[in-house]
């Protein structure tokens, strides 16, 4: 399976258990799933501006800054979110706030697909 397969498989899976998680108010799994599904998101965005993509958070974002400023000031901010879901008691305000920013980039990145 190609690399961009797998990303577009990956973003899916996260994306639609992030739903789930959501609406069974598992809001840390919820908010861990959107940032991954965004993750994925950067992945397909700098595959197609770089031709690569990084290897770690740091080059991720890194590459992003270079090649893609808005999605990265997006991804930059929400990761404190994401690295909170680990040990703290996301709040389902918190985890809305997530699920719609990422929900939009997503929506944003489909509508750049269409001719």
């Amino acid at each position: 399976m190609a690399e961009k397969d797998i990303i577009e498989k990956n973003l899916k899976e996260y994306l639609e258990i992030a739903r789930y998680s959501f609406g069974k108010k598992k809001f840390n799994s919820a908010v861990t799933l959107y940032y991954k599904a965004l993750v994925e998101l950067c992945d397909l965005e700098l595959l197609e501006k770089a031709n690569k993509i990084g290897a770690n958070h740091t080059e991720r974002f890194e590459l992003l800054q270079r090649f893609s400023p808005e999605l990265y000031k997006a991804a930059s901010k929400m990761f404190r979110f994401y690295r909170d879901s680990y040990n703290k008691e996301i709040k389902e305000a918190v985890a809305n706030l997530i699920k719609e920013e990422v929900e939009g980039w997503i929506n944003k990145f489909l509508q750049s697909l269409k001719p």
